[in-house]
This record gives structure tokens, C-alpha cells and sequence, in this order.
């Protein structure tokens, strides 16, 4: 029983047809940010440097940015997605995922992480490389396929795994 259960959180973080792709994709790394300012000198004209990312200091649209939401029920209780989208440029993580649901007579937790495959068009779509885990064991968390991220007339978020074709739809957090 245990292990038709843990078959089933693999298959479904492997874009098993409960997750419809989604699963085993990228997942929530802290990001830092810092951000500095000179010290006060008595002249307003005294410019303050800051290395915080701004949305437009990268490849990605800026409404594709910040974190979404999405949960599969595949029988065995609610299983929740938390995606999130960082800027950046070709080759740099802009991706994580966070998993988490039932698994057997436990639960699992599963972080993912992926970067921007491509230069994004216009408005997008993003597209994303495979995902490697950052957090969780194996092989109830294992890496996901690329997806494609597409954004959605009514302001959601669908996500797309590039191989199966199966997909989830996410909304803004």
C-alpha cells in the first residue's frame, strides 16, 4: 500500500495525468536581495545605489512575476502547488515550485527549481528547462520536464509540460 502510494506522489510530481504535468517542476529557493545606501553626507545630490532587481531588469514580462497558485485532488487528498516566478535572463533560475501533499499515511514536500530556457517574445510565452529538486527526497521528488508558462485572458496562469502536453492552471497569489 505504501508503495502503490509513494508510486503515486512520484507519478504525480512526473506530470501523471492527476497532475497534469506539473508536478516535479521547479520549486521555492530563497532569493536575497540586498540593497544598499550611501551614508548621509549633508548633500541631497548624493546618489543611493540599490541591487534590487526591478521588473524590467530582465527578459521576463513583468505580469508573469510573483507567486502563484494551484492545487490537484487526485483522490487522495488536496495535493497544493506554489509556484513562483523571478526576472532574469537566459540560463538564470527564474523558477520555483513548492509541493506538497498526502503521500501514504505521511505527506511529502517537495522544492523544485528551473530556468528560462529561452528569450520570452513580446509577451511571452516562457519557456522553461527541466527542474532540478532543491528540496526532498527521492523518489517521491523528482526532477520535472520543460514546460512552457503561458498567461491566461482571464489572468491566470496555465503551465504546460512540453512533452505530454498535459497542463495546470495557476492564480496570482
Amino acid at each position: 500500500m505504501a508503495l502503490a502510494a509513494g508510486g503515486s506522489v512520484y507519478a504525480l510530481l512526473n506530470g501523471g495525468a492527476e497532475d497534469n504535468g506539473t508536478g516535479g517542476d521547479p520549486t521555492a529557493t530563497p532569493t536575497v536581495t540586498t540593497a544598499t545606501t550611501e551614508a548621509p553626507t549633508g548633500d541631497p545630490t548624493t546618489p543611493s545605489t540599490s541591487t534590487s532587481p526591478s521588473p524590467s531588469d530582465g527578459a521576463i514580462p513583468a505580469d508573469y512575476l510573483g507567486t502563484w497558485t494551484a492545487s490537484i485532488d487526485n483522490g487522495s487528498g488536496e495535493n497544493t502547488r506554489r509556484l513562483t516566478i523571478r526576472q532574469g535572463e537566459v540560463g538564470d533560475t527564474v523558477l520555483t515550485l513548492v509541493a506538497d501533499g498526502p503521500a501514504g499515511t505521511g505527506t511529502y514536500h517537495c522544492e523544485f527549481a528551473a530556468e528560462l530556457a529561452e528569450e520570452p517574445g513580446g509577451e511571452g510565452p516562457l519557456e522553461i528547462g527541466p527542474s532540478t529538486v532543491t528540496v526532498g527526497d527521492s523518489p517521491t521528488c523528482s526532477p520535472g520536464e520543460a514546460t512552457e508558462i503561458t498567461l491566461l485572458p482571464d489572468g491566470g496562469l496555465e503551465r504546460v509540460n512540453t512533452s505530454s502536453g498535459e497542463k495546470l492552471t495557476y492564480t496570482r497569489q
